[in-house]
């Protein structure tokens, strides 16, 4: 019974060693003996090896887990900001397209309204007609109106830029032009200057 050489042929089975150690001689038991010690050393010195690897493990698996988590959070999130991204996107197309579609209404309204009157040459051919023209003057209107409120949300939303600071107040405009405001004196004092 000698040792071996190869230290995998260390790991043996029970079965490998006699189950008495009556008929062997002295210097067999000895050596029988030697064997079995250097088994159960290489045995425990393996088992402790592979209990420090298991104990590695077991936190390599732990960190890993909570790097999947954070990577997780991280994708939920991206994805969050990518659907918050796209409905904004969404909005403003859909604001975009109200605001067409509300130009092109009030350029439909004028363009209607200037065929109704474009054959009037004259004052007097506008006293003939006073409804075309007056609807001419409404559409004229409402399309100025429509666009000085834009011109006001831009201004408003550029924090007064110093080219809209140069532009005059709203009142001041409504003083000095006030035909193309909505009340009823200015209308008709601007109807009576054509």
């Amino acid at each position: 019974m000698a040792t071996s050489n190869h230290p995998t042929d260390r790991f043996r089975s029970a079965t490998d060693f006699p189950k008495t150690v009556e008929h062997l001689s002295p210097s067999d038991v000895s050596q029988l003996y030697v064997e079995m010690r250097d088994c159960l050393i290489f045995t425990n010195r393996s088992r402790s090896q592979l209990i420090r690897r298991n104990e590695e493990h077991k936190q390599t698996v732990v960190t890993l887990r909570s790097d999947v988590a954070r990577l997780q959070q991280l994708i939920n999130q991206v994805a969050q900001d990518k659907e918050v991204l796209a409905q904004n996107k969404q909005d403003i197309i859909t604001a975009l397209e109200q605001e067409l579609g509300t130009m092109s209404s009030h350029l439909e309204q004028i363009s209607q309204a200037f065929r109704e009157v474009e054959d009037i040459g004259s004052p007097m051919g506008a006293m003939a007609f006073p409804g075309r023209f007056n609807r001419f003057w409404r559409a004229l209107r409402a399309l100025i109106t429509w666009w000085r409120e834009e011109s006001d949300d831009l201004v408003l939303s550029s924090n007064q830029s110093p080219a809209a600071s140069s532009l005059p107040s709203k009142q001041e405009d409504r003083q000095e032009n006030p035909q193309m405001y909505t009340d009823p004196a200015s209308v008709q004092r601007s109807l009576r200057d054509l």
